[in-house]
């Protein structure tokens, strides 16, 4: 059967919704009368799907920020280590390790590609010494890997590069996800796939995926169901959700196509923003979000308020970390770059099901924003 394409209240464009079809809801039907709704078999073939795509050892925990902190432990992060992270991110990236006891050391991050640079962790991780550096795709937009590979190696911190926006996206023509390094994803609900919540951890390293496992299902022995050889959480994805997973995934490379063909839609007709910078290295975007810069702070509230008044879901974007009432201890902390985006930034709506009809209507509507006060 086709799509079912329920937009949220009140707008004729939401600003993401999932692609969910008849598929998902029979497989998640087959998988409530299967006797064995909880982690299984489904999960395995789940997990087999993505580490095949990638190249690498996967584990599939429930949701990314999970996966961020299954990641966190298996590499040793321990009260008072100190944890590289961006200033402009979504909270869990810099939430998590805090949890952990970490103590933050903030990077600001670049004016035009919104992703930290390698010369702002370099010059933290010089001064100070880190255990870790948590390094995120913006939006679906890949960091400079290499050259943080390069870092880790010379100053001895561990990479761990969020992806949670990124799946599908390719840094020189491969896949984020298929380096050396530990990396995470999500899958939830606007993601490029989804599982309703869920993400996973992807290492090419055996022992950390092992340990990852071990963590997400309380410390458990594979010797003994009740004997728990190492400290750990029930961070357990579903039977349930993944099977959804596996429908999902083999509509990813459409997800990203689409959402690709869309943000050249609005790059090439809507003319009075300016938008997110793609290096040359990135030879995929996968376009979690789409963001565009406005001239100043009013502007940015005039476009999502107006937008919001033709049924247009627009968005202002994160908070920048030193900013978060939740890090009281960095507000200190002056980094310009973190800070400009957030004054400027909007995103548009952009999604799995998005139509071409729909994208047009955005458009439009962004046509008809008022350059005046």
């Amino acid at each position: 059967m086709g799509e079912q394409r329920i937009l949220q209240k009140n707008f004729r464009i939401p600003w993401s919704q999932p692609n969910i079809t008849e598929d998902e809801v029979q497989v998640a039907l087959n998988t409530l009368r299967s006797g064995w709704p909880s982690r299984g078999a489904v999960t395995e073939d789940f997990e087999a799907l993505i580490s095949e795509y990638l190249s690498s050892n996967v584990v599939v925990v429930n949701s990314g920020s999970s996966a961020l902190m299954c990641a966190l432990i298996a590499h040793g992060i321990r009260p008072k280590d100190r944890v590289v992270v961006p200033a402009y991110t979504f909270v869990a990236s810099a939430s998590i390790p805090k949890i952990l006891g970490a103590e933050l050391i903030v990077a600001d991050v670049d004016r035009e590609t919104f992703n930290v640079s390698p010369e702002a962790v370099e010059d933290l991780v010089k001064k100070n010494g880190v255990k870790a550096v948590i390094v995120v795709d913006v939006a679906g937009l890949p960091v400079d890997i290499e050259a943080f590979i390069e870092l880790s190696k010379r100053y001895h911190f561990i990479l761990i590069e969020d992806a949670a926006e990124a799946l599908g996206a390719e840094y020189k023509h491969r896949k984020v996800g298929s380096f050396d390094h530990t990396t995470i994803f999500s899958f939830q609900t606007a993601k490029q796939i989804t599982t309703v919540e869920g993400g996973c951890i992807v290492t090419s390293d055996k022992n950390v995926a092992e340990r990852c496992r071990q963590i997400s299902n309380y410390g458990r022995s594979k010797k003994a169901r009740y004997v728990h050889e190492i400290l750990g959480l029930n961070l357990r994805i579903t039977d349930l959700q993944s099977a959804i997973g596996i429908i999902q995934f083999k509509k990813l490379e459409d997800h990203i196509r689409r959402r690709n063909e869309i943000a050249g839609e609005y790059r090439r007709k809507i003319q009075r923003l300016e938008y997110q910078r793609i290096p040359s290295y990135v030879t995929r975007h996968s376009y979690l979000m789409f963001t565009a810069i406005t001239q100043n702070n009013a502007m940015r509230d005039r476009w999502v308020r107006e937008l919001t008044a033709r049924g247009v879901e627009a968005r202002t974007t994160w908070t920048p970390i030193h900013m978060q009432p939740c890090f009281p201890e960095l507000g200190i902390l002056n980094l310009p770059n973190a800070e400009y985006i957030f004054d400027r930034a909007i995103t548009l709506p952009i999604y799995n099901s998005m139509t071409y009809e729909d994208a047009a209507m955005v458009i439009e509507a962004a046509g008809a924003v008022s350059d005046k006060g």
